[in-house]
């Protein structure tokens, strides 16, 4: 009985010495092909974009859950607001108190332009926002009459933003906004 357990003992580490017991790769798809990519790798890469979006909203309470919508305001941003006069050096990203998503991205001593989320397209494809220009009286108290400056769409999956070039609820979206939304 003593030599069947031997057997197995050490049938059990020639089987082990035959495994490579090197980092253990996983797969990675390129545009081209697979590649091989360390799980450290992967996780470290997981780690480093979590850090960048942790930074990018700071001191702000942001759920896990509304991170697709931060991304969503950081493409419509980079496109229509970083080089405005007043914009702010990130976006602002808080919510209101009725727990709406929004985000502050530019900031005047009379007005602040903000993006407020207004939900998913119909197609479930694109976040929707509506930018508002917001007014402030010389001691800075805010006044009734907000504009509407712009209905965005972004399809995070492309990186892209679509304008609706409307300003008002009402009326009808250029067609590339209406061909990416499907509304």
């Amino acid at each position: 009985m003593r030599q069947a357990k031997v057997a197995v003992i050490v049938m059990f580490f020639c089987v082990m010495s035959v495994f490579d017991r090197g980092t253990v790769q996983a797969m990675e798809k390129t545009a081209y092909e697979y590649s091989d990519v360390s799980l450290s790798d992967i996780r470290q890469e997981f780690l480093e974009e979590y850090r960048q979006k942790k930074e990018r909203i700071k001191y702000r309470n942001i759920g896990q859950a509304d991170w697709p919508l931060v991304d969503s305001v950081q493409l419509i941003y980079e496109k229509h607001y970083q080089d405005n006069p007043g914009s702010l050096s990130m976006p602002y990203c808080t919510y209101n108190a009725k727990g709406n998503f929004y985000a502050e991205v530019t900031r005047e001593s009379d007005s602040h332009i903000v993006l407020v989320y207004n939900g998913m397209s119909e197609n479930e494809k694109c976040y929707l926002f509506v930018a508002e220009e917001e007014h402030y009286d010389a001691e800075g108290s805010m006044m009734d009459n907000t504009s509407l400056l712009e209905f965005y769409a972004v399809n995070l999956e492309e990186a892209e933003v679509y304008e609706a070039h409307k300003t008002t609820w009402g009326g009808a979206e250029s067609q590339e906004y209406r061909e990416a939304t499907r509304e």
